[in-house]
């Protein structure tokens, strides 16, 4: 495995780690409170997902043949 492809893992694993805290947190919040789950928070993770994606993508795309 080269560097640049630890890279990218390290960048997409933190990024869902970092979002399902974010969202776990959310729910806990919004399940204490009563209340329906903040819109904002479902685009955020709508948006990142689909930016990780992209960036994967882009990755594997790019990579040269071995």
């Amino acid at each position: 495995m080269r560097i640049k492809d630890l890279t990218v893992f390290i960048m997409g694993a933190g990024l869902i780690c970092l979002l399902g805290f974010i969202v776990y947190d959310e729910f806990t919040l919004a399940r204490e409170q009563g209340g329906p789950v903040d819109q904002n928070i479902i685009e955020l993770l709508q948006m990142s997902l689909t930016g990780v994606i992209g960036i994967v993508a882009g990755h594997i795309s790019g990579r040269e043949s071995k």
